[in-house]
């Protein structure tokens, strides 16, 4: 599951990467448009993969807490 976010994360700056230079060998308003967009887009993908990363970790600390109380 870590893979798969760290993935989606590399991906949305990989795409933001070919989309900045899609849009700069264009030129023109309309591709710095584009490129802004792409950035933003990229950065709230970055977010939700770091508040799903956390969600992660909080799920698995408490698998490990209830494992404990098992014992």
């Amino acid at each position: 599951m870590m893979g798969t976010m760290a993935g989606a994360a590399v991906g949305a700056v990989a795409g933001t990467m070919a989309g900045s230079a899609i849009a700069g060998a264009m030129g023109g308003d309309k591709e710095a448009e584009a490129k802004k967009a792409k950035e933003e887009e990229a950065k709230k993908a970055e977010a939700e993969a770091a508040e799903l990363q956390n969600k992660l970790n909080d799920a698995k600390a408490k698998a490990e807490a209830a494992r404990a109380a098992v014992k």
